[in-house]
């Protein structure tokens, strides 16, 4: 199965080290360090890759990098991630939504996904090292967005940069 997604390229520094931090509090499966990424849309299977590529060429996906700052957890999905707070990621968010014609239910929270936590060890001791990371700098979101196209197979996804726009 081909899915769409457009993607922001991440570093997460020391991202080695980062999960020995919090493999003693959390099992889970984390994200290869080459398919870490801000999703900015996800399209899925609804659009061709043509009328993708049409449609994005159009708009102005300028975006500025930004630090990547703290850890958070959604508890909701069980999943770790990490945070970025440049305010131009909703706007351009919403622009493509706009230009799609996409509704969405959820607020769009501009995120890394690190891990999908299938077990919480010790949910104090998580919490505390979740505290630590609160205002660090542990990565930086590139400037430059990616159409990609994800092939889901047995084992991780494999991801297909198709074409950069900005």
């Amino acid at each position: 199965m081909n899915r769409f997604f457009l993607a922001i390229p991440v570093t997460i520094y020391n991202y080695e080290e980062l999960q020995n931090d919090f493999n003693d509090l959390i099992k889970g499966r984390w994200v290869p360090s080459q398919n870490l990424h801000l999703t900015l849309q996800f399209f899925g299977d609804r659009f061709t890759k043509d009328l993708l590529i049409q449609k994005l060429s159009r708009l102005d996906l300028q975006i500025k990098p930004s630090e990547i700052r703290g850890l958070e957890l959604f508890f909701h999905k069980k999943i770790l991630y990490a945070k970025t707070d440049n305010p131009s990621l909703k706007t351009l968010h919403e622009k493509i939504q706009e230009t799609f014609l996409i509704s969405s239910q959820e607020e769009f929270i501009p995120h890394i996904t690190l891990i999908r936590i299938k077990n919480i060890q010790d949910q104090v001791l998580l919490e505390q090292k979740l505290k630590m990371y609160h205002k660090n700098t542990i990565g930086i979101l590139h400037p430059n967005i990616q159409l990609i196209q994800s092939h889901l197979g047995s084992g991780a996804a494999k991801y297909e940069c198709i074409i950069e726009l900005a």
